[in-house]
């Protein structure tokens, strides 16, 4: 009944979607594909217009072929009813050209449908164009959204959102001179996954699992975010940000946060921006001499062939981190952090060490360390995981680890949309719970990282495309006399 309710709402909201940079990766490969399916599963608002605008000179039907060649499996019945939704118009929101032309087309959806919608605007853009794009967005009054209801504009932006804390307060102090921060919707795709989220019911919901959660039962946790794709076709703007600030910076450390933080008050963005902000802040500075001893910076091999990066390229396409939160529920349990493109596959996940108690009845019978785990799985498939020990059938008294496991696709007949599906919904009846706030937090954490690898120190490790990672990565965790797991191999393979 309460999903019901959700659905009713996003049908009864007239929205105009404006996506600048409709030409770009992101526009083809995420945001039309997930509005597609939202509009075959019958979840996009009754009176919706789709107006998407880059600087490419396109008609309507050119653009709809484009965008019909990244979605698999279209059912043209479904596909011709999508298609009347979308317009093209050529503008370019970083120079301030034909701006105007958008402004004049959401007048006359608005006079069409004889409704106020709630404008979107989605930044699909190159954040590099994000201060000129706030501006002149603020100078067409697009902002404002539609005058006849007051009903305020919705502004999405991805991420890196700056490049230093410095940038990233920059670019926060000129978003809020044109957008309240009720308009403001900062993505993070990984939020809007189902096992993310689950996370808190995870914790908060199983009576098992919270009393463990802390320094006294746990040894360590990795979180590996792993790519088998390169830079594709985003060579020149990631080669300005490379992996610490492309991934880590966001990814990997709201997933560190989601599952490291104390409970919320309550399940809305204020409660867990807050919890999400104490763990930030309590994240151990990291000295000159412990970034070289704790961090690694990896390239693969033929990086700087790729279209559009520097041939001298010193940019990191993998990243690895040992940290540690500072307060009384984490001191002294390592967190290991690591990312890359161009590894063995697409994986997401978090995995939670259990210490190892050497029990009497036991002693003899202990040949090797078979430590309990929990793995949080977000990609490739998701759900969670949880290794066991157990007596092996037979005569002889001898132990096995066993595994236990609990997978979306097989528990469950209800659909389970896609991040970006579940949070474009969210943009659309206004739920702000699953978006983050103010950027700045994590940038204290990471800037002394970056100054140290500016520097060229540790030096700039060499990987294989289709590894784990170059070896000083393995090294890294080994020092401690632990070992990475190779996660996607452990739970739900369907």
């Amino acid at each position: 009944m309460a999903q019901q309710k959700e659905i009713d709402k996003i049908r009864n909201v007239p929205c105009a979607f404006v996506i600048f940079g409709a030409t770009g990766d992101l526009s083809r490969k995420k945001i039309f594909p997930s509005l597609f399916q939202l509009h075959k599963n019958n979840l996009l608002p009754q009176n919706f217009k789709i107006l998407a605008a880059a600087r490419s000179r396109h008609t309507t039907d050119d653009f709809l072929e484009i965008i019909k060649e990244s979605i698999e499996n279209i059912d043209e019945s479904l596909w011709q009813p999508f298609s009347k939704l979308v317009e093209y118009l050529p503008a370019d929101i970083g120079e301030n050209k034909n701006l105007g032309e958008i402004s004049n087309a959401l007048d006359d959806f608005e006079e069409k449908i004889k409704a106020c919608p709630q404008r979107i605007l989605y930044m699909s853009v190159s954040p590099t164009l994000y201060e000129n794009a706030f501006e002149n967005l603020g100078r067409n009054k697009l902002n404002l959204g539609c005058q006849k209801h007051n009903c305020k504009a919705r502004i999405v932006t991805e991420k890196p959102f700056g490049l230093n804390f410095v940038s990233a307060q920059k670019l926060n102090t000129k978003l809020s001179e044109y957008f309240e921060e009720e308009q403001i919707y900062r993505i993070d795709h990984f939020l809007g996954k189902e096992t993310v989220q689950n996370i808190f019911a995870l914790r908060f919901a199983n009576e098992i699992f919270e009393p463990l959660w802390n320094n006294k039962y746990v040894d360590h946790v990795q979180i590996t975010g792993s790519e088998y794709i390169g830079v594709d076709k985003r060579g020149e703007t990631y080669d300005q940000s490379g992996a610490l600030r492309d991934f880590v910076q966001n990814h990997l450390l709201q997933l560190l946060t989601m599952v490291t933080m104390e409970e919320p008050k309550n399940f809305n963005r204020e409660s867990i921006r807050e919890r999400k902000i104490e763990i930030l802040n309590s994240l151990k500075k990291m000295s000159e001499e412990e970034v070289i001893k704790n961090t690694v910076r990896g390239q693969y091999e033929g990086y700087t062939n790729e279209e559009k990066v520097d041939a001298k390229s010193q940019t990191e396409t993998f990243a690895a981190l040992k940290l540690f939160i500072e307060n009384e529920r984490w001191r002294g349990v390592p967190f290991y952090l690591r990312t890359g493109k161009k590894m063995v596959g697409k994986v997401t996940s978090i995995i939670f060490f259990f210490k190892e108690t050497r029990h009497e009845i036991f002693k003899n019978f202990w040949q090797q360390p078979l430590p309990n785990h929990i793995t949080i799985q977000i990609d490739p498939t998701e759900g969670v995981g949880i290794r066991l020990v157990a007596k092996k059938p037979g005569l002889a008294a001898s132990l096995e680890p066993v595994d236990m496991e609990f997978c979306y696709k097989t528990s469950f007949t209800e659909p389970n949309p896609t991040a970006y599906e579940r949070l474009l919904m969210d943009v659309i009846i206004g739920d702000q719970t699953l978006f983050l706030g103010k950027i700045g937090a994590s940038w204290n954490f990471i800037d002394p990282i970056r100054e140290v690898w500016d520097k060229g120190k540790p030096k700039l490790a060499s990987y294989k495309q289709g590894t784990w990672g170059p070896h000083e990565a393995d090294k890294l965790i080994e020092g401690d006399g632990r070992k990475w797991l190779a996660p996607f191999l452990t739970i739900c393979k369907i």
